[in-house]
């Protein structure tokens, strides 16, 4: 009985999920074919050409975070999150980092950095509700308490962030910060010169600073008036079905609700069938 209610979490993703994933991590592969295409054309860009295999190795691992945490972990990540972190890496790893399209459009890095801090504040809320369904760290705080923590935790994520990209631009002279600016910018802004790294990094922690104030805000109205809007887009760890359903009833979350119903049938459907054609077999044999 107990192995037929343990929840098999790939049966609460949604199909468009798996659409999204198998079509970004695709055009990522195909990326590094390309990649390994151009060393073999052009031997003397191998070194630009390794950097981006590099990158879309890293994404392709990142992608797979999230398989490992519902496997391994049991954790369920929502839908809208699941696919939101998708295309966040696959923007930032190929379309900024290695189709450089940072360098063209400041609105497209700036909007990445907004959703990080919506991002990383809703993980922070995710946090302290994991924290909170372990008996034995439980924690008793307050919606405000809860809703400034999210907030210091997304942006001590989004500050290690820059001091990332501070080393790696030191050790390997990238331009993750923006210092190397091209002589039509010096001609433009000859009052800026100094400045322009500085200004990348500010503006950078300005927006997810921005992101992450909405997402407090509204974590903490929700948390204050029993809404149950925070709750359809937290990480949550579900073990069985009977204690995820019983979870899912209590904050009111019905659409969760019918979805553990809908996958409790689904998988205890397929282990009949598994069950079934292992008796199959065994006549046989």
């Amino acid at each position: 009985m107990k192995e037929k209610n343990e929840i098999k979490l790939i049966y609460l993703d949604h199909r468009g999920v798996k659409w999204v994933y198998f079509i970004f991590q695709g055009l990522i592969v195909l990326t590094m074919i390309g990649s390994i295409i151009s060393i073999i054309i052009n031997p003397h860009d191998i070194e630009n050409q390794i950097s981006h295999i590099f990158l879309c190795v890293i994404a392709i691992l990142l992608f797979n975070i999230p398989l490992l945490l519902k496997t391994k972990y049991k954790v369920y990540i929502p839908r809208i999150i699941q696919v939101g972190a998708l295309i966040f890496i696959y923007c930032h790893f190929v379309l900024g980092e290695i189709f450089r399209l940072y360098d063209y459009s400041m609105f497209f890095d700036k909007i990445l950095h907004t959703t990080s801090g919506i991002a990383l504040t809703i993980f922070g809320f995710s946090v302290i509700n994991l924290l909170n369904r372990n008996s034995q760290t439980y924690l008793k705080l307050t919606p405000f308490l809860v809703a400034f923590f999210s907030f210091c935790f997304s942006l001590a994520l989004a500050l290690l962030w820059e001091v990332f990209e501070f080393v790696v631009d030191s050790l390997f002279e990238e331009n993750m910060q923006r210092w190397q600016v091209t002589q039509e910018q010096l001609d433009a802004k000859a009052y800026d010169l100094g400045r322009f790294g500085l200004k990348d990094t500010m503006y950078d922690m300005i927006v997810a600073t921005i992101g992450s104030t909405i997402v407090s805000i509204v974590g903490y109205i929700s948390l204050k008036t029993k809404n149950d809007i925070l709750n359809r887009v937290m990480f949550r760890r579900f073990v069985d079905f009977e204690q995820a359903i019983e979870d899912a009833k209590k904050v009111g979350d019905e659409r969760m609700v019918k979805t553990l119903l809908r996958a409790r049938d689904i998988q205890n459907q397929r282990m009949k069938s598994q069950k079934a054609k292992k008796k199959e077999a065994k006549k046989i044999a």
